[in-house]
């Protein structure tokens, strides 16, 4: 029986139902029923709303984020050698002050570049910035008794950094939550969390350099992990601001750590780090011998070393610094960057201001080792060559080597000849003379006591009075055909 009109439209929905149906099939599946979705991978990911980021964004992380830019990573690197790399020697961590590349970190950090320098030894510095950045960095100041130095990064042209916000310790109460931002092990950036266990605490380290026991007085101590490399890093409070330099942890102990409080920390360096005797003590940078202070918004040069470069320029007690070359000085620190870049024994023009008078006067900048020896005993020096002066390299080495009943001895290659010297000095006291030659000095030796060794550089001679700071030295002295000898008394810190 042959279907009715009626019938085929009651059944058609059915038969295009299930034509569309194999169509979809047939084709992929293009639409989902509501409220299934595709089986996905097993471990699936629920994303984060924002009241889920809300959530997670805590105290920490808001400080975190407020001054993770500002702590880099600090290594210093040994020079590299023919067929030998340059060698990390250390490494550390510092704080950015501000956005031209001022850092603050740990004496201990550089020491062993500032002794480098000392002994004629370079050490290059390297600082690694949060985003990948590495510069070179040069030593501003520092303070051994204090455990803090000045760096300079030399950014390239126009290039600014993130300076920290910096924050007080004076009113930091026991047992509130404190944040330590550094570089432990090489693993740069890492953030460690504790709170403030105590205050003016005093802890015993060993000198990086000689070993020898070292104290620090008046530290925050916290339980934040302070590891080998945080040193010189962040301690922050919750709101992220800098409440001190990360030092030191206890030795044989867990989570106690220590670091300097910011309000010592400020104190340190406007009285010592950013004073002019204080900047530049790699053995050769530049120094004039002048210390300057701000006093009422000017730059005041408030010492003048008798003998010193910028004493024969012309410089007075009392001048304002206004221009070095073409730039406005601004402030003690500025004029202190500038003096660190100069080269030595090129022309360092400065525009003073006496009075109502503008004066101009051009010191030629000399080592700042030979600025410590006129400081310790009022002499500077030539270092004098075979090249130069063949018949006094003879003498001296004959002076160096008598009484060793050796019969060949190696030549020395430089002895230091008196270039000048100061009135009233302990060099003028022993009768020493422009002219003098200086080959050899009685010197303290941990090994062996007291032993003759050859002077044959600058930084070698400063290095050897710095070691003798307010007690006396002896040193052997060429004059003519004359061998002498004399005991220097060596300046100490209150007496010059």
């Amino acid at each position: 029986m042959k279907p009715s009109k009626h019938d085929w439209l009651s059944v058609l929905p059915l038969i295009l139902g299930a034509a569309v149906s194999t169509s979809l099939v047939a084709q992929g599946t293009q639409e989902k029923p509501p409220g299934l979705a595709e089986r996905g991978a097993t471990l699936q990911v629920v994303e984060p709303d924002a009241s889920d980021l809300e959530l997670r964004m805590t105290p920490v992380v808001r400080a975190v984020q407020r001054a993770a830019d500002s702590v880099v990573s600090i290594y210093l690197q040994t020079p590299a050698q023919p067929g030998r790399r340059a060698i990390t020697q250390g490494q550390g961590s510092g704080v950015i002050l501000d956005d031209s590349g001022l850092v603050i970190t740990n004496w201990h950090v550089v020491a062993q570049a500032l002794e480098g320098e000392s002994v004629g030894i370079p050490i290059g510095i390297e600082v690694k910035l949060r985003d990948g950045r590495a510069r070179k960095a040069q030593i501003l100041s520092s303070s051994a008794t204090r455990d803090l130095a000045l760096l300079q990064l030399r950014l390239e042209a126009d290039e600014k950094v993130k300076p920290v916000d910096i924050g007080r310790s004076a009113d930091l109460m026991i047992g509130e939550t404190l944040i330590a931002i550094g570089n432990p092990q090489g693993h740069a950036n890492t953030v460690t969390s504790g709170v403030l266990s105590a205050t003016g605490r005093e802890i015993q380290v060993r000198d990086p350099v000689n070993g020898q026991p070292r104290e620090y007085r008046d530290l925050l101590q916290t339980d934040a992990a302070i590891n080998q490399g945080n040193s010189g890093g962040a301690l922050l409070d919750i709101t992220g601001r800098l409440v001190g330099i990360n030092n030191a942890m206890a030795m044989g102990a867990e989570n106690i750590g220590f670091a300097i409080p910011m309000d010592l920390v400020r104190e340190v360096f406007e009285k010592e780090l950013v004073r002019s005797s204080s900047f530049a003590d790699a053995a050769n940078s530049a120094w004039i011998g002048i210390d300057v202070a701000d006093q009422a918004g000017a730059v005041v040069v408030t010492q003048v070393l008798a003998g010193s470069p910028a004493a024969l320029a012309g410089v007075q007690k009392g001048d304002v610094v206004a221009r070095i070359g073409t730039q406005p000085i601004h402030s003690g620190l500025d004029y202190q960057r500038h003096l660190v870049e100069a080269p030595v024994r090129q022309p360092f023009p400065l525009t003073l201001k006496r009075g109502d008078q503008s004066v101009d006067a051009t010191p030629l900048p000399i080592p700042s080792s030979n600025g410590r020896i006129l400081k310790l005993i009022g002499v500077t020096f030539d270092e004098v060559t075979n090249d130069t002066d063949p018949d006094l390299l003879r003498k001296a080495t004959l002076a160096v080597y008598r009484g060793t009943n050796l019969r060949r001895v190696p030549l020395l290659n430089k002895v230091l000849r008196v270039r000048y010297v100061q009135p009233g000095s302990p060099a003028e006291s022993i009768g020493l003379q422009v002219g003098d030659a200086l080959p050899s000095a009685l010197v303290r030796d941990d090994r062996f006591g007291f032993r003759w060794r050859a002077v044959v550089s600058i930084s070698d001679f400063a290095s050897a009075l710095r070691d003798h700071e307010g007690a006396s030295l002896k040193i052997s002295v060429l004059r003519g055909d004359e061998d002498l000898e004399g005991t220097l008394e060596v300046r100490g810190p209150k007496s010059r």
